[in-house]
Order: structure tokens, then C-alpha cells, then sequence
């Protein structure tokens, strides 16, 4: 295989890495950024700037990482993939720690869990 074929499937691979990941959170995230931000406008906005830094972190990683001419075309492809995987963990990381934050917050201005509150006063 030649290194330039392996580069995109590599590429490739990992944008598909990506869009699962995408597509695994993307309900639950929109749910959790509409109580967060108060309306759907917001929330949409935050889960697609979200669902950019989810595709292109491990892209850039998958881009930085070009394949060696002569080497063996699987180990490129996985090391290529090793950048993809690491860009795609930190994203989430980053994603993650910042909405734990603001749930945090949301929870010390609003004395609790909203879902909790609206049970109760149900």
C-alpha cells in the first residue's frame, strides 16, 4: 500500500472514529445544554460548536501524523490512529470538564437539580 493510500484511509478512519462519537452524544448532549443554556437557539449552537472541536481535534491529530515511505502500511495507519484516538480523548475530556463546570454552577444557582425540582412540584 502505497503511504499516501494509507494516509487516507487513516483519514479516514478517523473522521469515522469521530462522527460515532458525534453520534453517541448528540442526543444527550443537546438535552443537557438546552436545561444548561434555557432554550433550544443556545443549545444548538453549543452542541455544534461542540460536534466541531468532537471531529476536528482528532483530525488534526490524524493530519499531523503522515506515514513513513517503506514501512508497513497497518503500523502507519495505527500510529496515525493513536494521534486520531489521543485527539478525539482529549476533546471529549475538554467537552466534558467544561460542562461539568457549568452543571456545577447550574446546580448552586438553581439549589439543585432542575429534573428534581420539577418532580417535586409536580
Amino acid at each position: 500500500m502505497s503511504p499516501v493510500l494509507a494516509y487516507v484511509l487513516g483519514l479516514g478512519l478517523a473522521l469515522l472514529a469521530s462522527l460515532a462519537v458525534v453520534l453517541v452524544l448528540r442526543r444527550p448532549l443537546l438535552r443537557l445544554l438546552v436545561e444548561l443554556c434555557g432554550n433550544e437557539t443556545r443549545a444548538g449552537f453549543w452542541a455544534a460548536f461542540s460536534h466541531v472541536t468532537l471531529v476536528l481535534a482528532p483530525l488534526l491529530g490524524a493530519l499531523h501524523r503522515r506515514p513513513e515511505a517503506g514501512a508497513d502500511a497497518v503500523f502507519e495507519v495505527s500510529r496515525q490512529l493513536e494521534w486520531a484516538l489521543g485527539g478525539l480523548l482529549f476533546a471529549v475530556l475538554a467537552v466534558g470538564l467544561v460542562l461539568a463546570r457549568f452543571i456545577a454552577a447550574f446546580e448552586r444557582q438553581h439549589g439543585g437539580r432542575a429534573e428534581a425540582r420539577s418532580a417535586a412540584s409536580a
